[in-house]
């Protein structure tokens, strides 16, 4: 049965792939989640003057000691803002890896809850699982619910914790469902 899912977990791996490029291109969504800086180039200038080095900053940051976040002049810092996270990225962003990046993460989930379910199905069949009856319910249900899982969840306490908006967080959820779904709706209809 393993070797028979290969060409639906590609082909499921793939249309997430698709559906989100659309999501990106052509729906567009997200356009608003993402802000730009008002004088961009001012803010370029002075995180150049901080020499940063590539890494993901948080301020007000109370520094590394166990107790730096008791201390006055973080808790005014704190209390006043504003607050806010930077990603400093080592190198210009290469859409071409971060395309393929994508592409092989889609193609890693679709594997991954394909063979997951797989596994489930064949105690089934042996009789060693839970009855279930209807092709739906033994296929798309599993994996759209293991899909939503990792689309949908996968990052939203890191989300959550770096402050990025809701609106951000929300349009992201959503498109988990759409690739939980599309995942779920070819690996059904392709199931040996």
């Amino acid at each position: 049965m393993f070797a028979s899912l290969i060409i639906p977990c590609i082909v499921a791996g793939v249309a997430v792939f698709v559906f989100s490029a659309v999501i990106w291109m052509v729906v567009r969504w997200h356009d608003k989640d993402i802000q730009q800086i008002f004088d961009e180039q001012s803010f370029i200038d002075a995180m150049k003057v901080q020499g940063l080095s590539p890494g993901l900053y948080m301020w007000p940051h109370c520094g590394g000691e166990r107790d730096a976040h008791k201390c006055p002049e973080f808790r005014e810092r704190w209390s006043k803002g504003p607050w806010g996270t930077v990603n400093i990225l080592k190198t210009q962003p290469n859409f071409a890896r971060n395309l393929i990046g994508t592409l092989l993460i889609n193609l890693a989930v679709a594997f991954g809850v394909g063979m997951s379910v797989a596994m489930v199905l064949s105690g089934v069949q042996m009789g060693s699982g839970v009855l279930i009856t209807c092709s739906m319910c033994q296929v798309f249900v599993p994996v759209f619910i293991l899909g939503m899982l990792i689309y949908c969840l996968g990052g939203v306490c890191n989300d959550l914790f770096l402050g990025k908006p809701t609106r951000f967080i929300g349009t992201t959820f959503l498109d988990g469902l759409i690739f939980a779904g599309v995942q779920a709706l070819v690996l059904w209809a392709m199931w040996p």
